[in-house]
């Protein structure tokens, strides 16, 4: 029996990946673990290992193809083992699957389903029909179910039973339509607003004039910029170049995490005095030292401590669930030449400062050089991103979704400030803590910040 190629899933939210090469062509030899093929996610190029020993069979997936997670692009033959001519393995396989308990003699080759007598093609009114195993007709039929509806993930485009169930599932799942004010009603038809679009003030809530109005507006807003944008096509001496399958990826979470999460970020002037001067102590010390702690480190280190009392921001949140999790892993927003990349700290609380500064530099050394491993790049709880050191003071950090918050840092400066009532000249730096209010409400973000605040302040409170 073939074994099916299957693209892998690497994190919660990561649904479709690039294929970037096959590692092996059709016919060649592959060994089970041996890198079958690489793929790119919006954080790494990653290689991908053989699932099984065999003959790579003809494959459904070309270099530069974008394909799902979890979906199948070829399959491995045993040694020995006769692989189709007009069809992938993975079809071969698929098929064998799709009536499982049905009497073959009954069944025509896959083949003969897409062409016509001796393997011609079929005429363009064949094409359109819609292919379907004889287990998935009878339960549509069962269920008053078009199968025009369905979308097929079968052999050849085939609809097969776990298509219909899915379709079946999906459809019992959707919410029912709410309730449309008859003044909204008129207001939506007089702006020819689908309210199919429009989403009433609160889960549950009636459709009202102002709910169908706010919709309007941004479809205005979104025809504007749209219209601007095409006005901005011909303009001599811009050249429009094609997002980088990663900048897609990346664009595509950030606006997720905007639309699906309500961010605010609180800020803090923070007195950093102490954490600089321990460091200078530490460096004096630790002259010979390989790494050196940096500030980051330190932060990253504090950070963790702190995350240990407030387990909501420690969480990840999924709808209408929250993941808090018993482990602290804090992950360090990257710049690459590939984009932004957040490598995770696995339980940065319990490292020591040498030891965090040690995997950190592990980790950055091995994203830059696009060789980090794509478990390391997922499973965060918490983010920290630092600009001070482009010179940034404050920022507004987007949330690395599913995550609930993220720490944002600015450029550590020398200003005068107010100390023990002395006015002198203090080494300052701004934090930002955005954090989603759909979990943590104000008041305990601020604690947060708080005692992180604290500790930066006073870092030797760490070991009390």
């Amino acid at each position: 029996m073939p074994t099916d190629i299957i693209v892998p899933p690497l994190s919660q939210t990561m649904d479709s990946v690039v294929l970037v090469e096959w590692l092996k062509a059709v016919g060649d030899e592959v060994v089970k673990g041996e890198p079958l093929f690489i793929i790119e996610t919006d954080k790494a190029n990653l290689d991908v290992e053989a699932p099984a020993s065999g003959v790579l069979g003809q494959v459904s997936a070309q270099a530069g193809d974008e394909v799902k997670v979890r979906s199948s692009i070829g399959v491995i033959a045993a040694p020995g083992e006769e692989i189709p001519a007009a069809a992938s393995g993975a079809v071969a396989a698929q098929a064998a699957e799709v009536e499982q308990g049905a009497p073959t003699a009954e069944r025509p080759p896959l083949a003969a389903a897409v062409s016509g007598p001796k393997g011609q093609p079929l005429p363009p009114e064949r094409l359109s029909r819609v292919f379907a195993s004889p287990r998935a007709r009878g339960l549509a039929a069962s269920e008053g179910v078009s199968l025009s509806e369905i979308k097929a993930s079968g052999p050849q485009q085939m609809i097969v039973e776990r298509d219909v169930r899915s379709y079946l599932a999906a459809r019992a799942a959707a919410p029912a339509a709410p309730v449309v004010t008859p003044v909204a009603r008129r207001v939506a038809e007089a702006a020819g607003i689908d309210l199919s679009v429009v989403a009433p003030a609160r889960p549950g809530a009636r459709i009202t004039r102002a709910d169908v109005e706010a919709a309007a507006s941004t479809a205005e807003a979104a025809v504007a910029a749209e219209a601007g944008r095409r006005e901005a096509a011909p303009v001599e001496g811009i050249q429009w170049v094609d997002m980088p399958s990663i900048r897609r990826t990346i664009a595509r979470r950030m606006l997720e995490s905007q639309q699906a999460a309500a961010e605010v970020t609180l800020m803090r002037d923070v007195d950093a005095t102490g954490m600089v001067e321990l460091r200078l102590r530490l460096l004096a010390e630790l002259a010979e030292s390989d790494p050196r702690p940096t500030y980051t480190d330190m932060l990253v280190s504090i950070v963790a401590r702190v995350l240990r009392q407030h387990p909501y921001v420690n969480a990840m949140v999924d709808g209408e669930r929250i993941g808090l999790s018993k482990d602290v892993h804090v992950a360090i927003a990257i710049d690459t030449e590939r984009g932004l990349l957040a490598p995770v700290v696995r339980n940065a609380d319990q490292k020591g400062l040498l030891e965090l500064a040690e995997a950190r530099r592990s980790l950055v050394e091995r994203t830059l050089d696009g060789t980090v491993g794509a478990d390391e790049l997922n499973g965060g709880t918490f983010t920290v991103t630092n600009l001070g050191t482009l010179g940034v003071d404050a920022f507004t950090p987007i949330i690395n979704a599913p995550q609930t918050a993220i720490l944002g840092v600015g450029r550590i400066r020398s200003a005068p400030a107010v100390h023990e009532g002395q006015l002198c000249i203090r080494q300052l730096m701004f934090l930002s803590l955005t954090f989603d209010h759909r979990v943590i409400d104000g008041a305990p973000a601020a604690r947060f910040l708080n005692d992180v605040v604290r500790l930066v302040e006073k870092p030797h409170l760490m070991w009390l």
